[in-house]
């Protein structure tokens, strides 16, 4: 029934596509654009993404997005996705962004905007393209940094509130930074599923994030060739439940950098989150700290080859019975530019980032995912 609603949505998107493009022709300032893709997972060991044990399509994103330039100085943009990914998205169609972008300050070396509404947060090298399978490394996200399998991207890809943005260029160089100032929002049911287990989601009646504060500050030097940027998060979560109140507190950075060569790109990012949880029952705190290191060869003008180390430990206390180890090696064709063909192998040793709504009692250490995704966008 999955596969079969998840046909309807791409027969949509190409649809879609002959009227957005003579949309775009008729108006040059409105440029309307979407994407489609659908994976198939199959995978040994736990679940991942719906019974991927037996093969499963239930990891599909579908979106339509638009810019509309209103003057020099003023943007429209938004974008309305519909994702499915086990039991951590639902395919729901959402509003993943919609924000109004005005530059106060704009010339040949610097310039100085504001965002207001659903902004996008920038966090990592990847996390703000994360959407679209064209832009991402890989099927799935380098799952120590950004948190692909606990089903956080609700959280960690858009906020509403405001954004101030400002970039300066120098020669071949260029520096920019970017705040995101957060209001505090309503968490659905399967984010905080996702968050504490179906079972501890039960007793929780509802949570909120309060205010969350999203910096990042990047450099790009030699025309891209090489980059390097640092972000930060805080932000609170907090709910009322069966037993009380609770509180959840996470702090942390993300160090990142890149170089890129004629027919390689390097990447390395490390984290560490700090986090407090506080309850009727106690207090805890951990510290999470993560990192991975990937490479990527450009075999031919279509084709490239990725391969990916991930570490992460849950509880820096408890090193040895807390760390999850990642192998990733992949292969991305784009046959056309509209068309992309990914596949992958995961490798991975530890729990950390197995999707905890999608697993049957007990994880076992040890899981394999072979994963094939096709993309097209207009």
């Amino acid at each position: 029934m999955r596969l079969l609603s998840n046909l309807v949505a791409a027969t949509v998107a190409l649809c879609a596509s002959s009227f957005c493009s003579a949309l775009s022709y008729i108006d040059n300032d409105l440029q309307i654009h979407g994407f489609f893709s659908q994976g198939y997972l199959l995978s040994d060991g736990n679940d991942f993404y719906g019974n991927s044990q037996r093969g499963t399509t239930d990891f599909m994103e579908a979106a339509v997005n638009a810019n509309y330039r209103a003057s020099p100085k003023l943007n429209l943009a938004a974008q309305v996705i519909t994702r499915d990914a086990g039991t951590t998205d639902n395919g729901d169609v959402k509003i993943d962004f919609l924000f109004a972008d005005y530059k106060a300050i704009e010339n040949e070396l610097s310039g100085l905007g504001f965002r207001l509404g659903r902004v996008r947060n920038s966090f990592g090298f990847y996390n703000d393209t994360r959407d679209v399978l064209f832009t991402r490394p890989t099927i799935l996200m380098p799952q120590s940094v950004y948190f692909e399998g606990n089903g956080l991207r609700e959280i960690l890809f858009a906020s509403d509130g405001a954004q101030l943005y400002s970039y300066w260029d120098a020669e071949e160089n260029t520096t920019s930074l970017s705040v995101t100032f957060g209001r505090t929002k309503s968490l659905s049911a399967d984010i905080v599923s996702n968050l504490f287990g179906r079972t501890a989601a039960s007793f929780i009646h509802h949570a909120n994030v309060r205010n969350p504060i999203y910096a990042q500050l990047s450099h790009s030097r030699d025309g891209g060739t090489s980059k390097y940027a640092i972000s930060t998060i805080n932000m609170q979560l907090e709910g009322q439940g069966s037993f009380g109140d609770i509180a959840l507190s996470a702090n942390g950075y993300v160090l990142s950098a890149q170089k890129n060569l004629a027919k390689w790109t390097f990447t390395a990012e490390y984290s560490l989150f700090t986090t407090d949880f506080r309850s009727a029952f106690g207090n805890q705190s951990l510290d999470l700290e993560s990192a991975y290191v990937q490479s990527q060869y450009r075999l031919a003008q279509n084709i490239v080859l990725t391969g990916r180390y991930e570490m992460s430990i849950n509880d820096k206390s408890r090193p040895n019975q807390s760390d999850s180890h990642h192998l990733v090696a992949g292969i991305n064709w784009a046959p056309a530019p509209q068309w992309v063909i990914a596949a992958d192998i995961y490798g991975i040793r530890g729990t950390n980032g197995i999707p905890h709504t999608d697993y049957n009692d007990p994880l076992t250490e040890r899981t394999e995912i072979l994963a094939i995704m096709v993309g097209f966008r207009f």
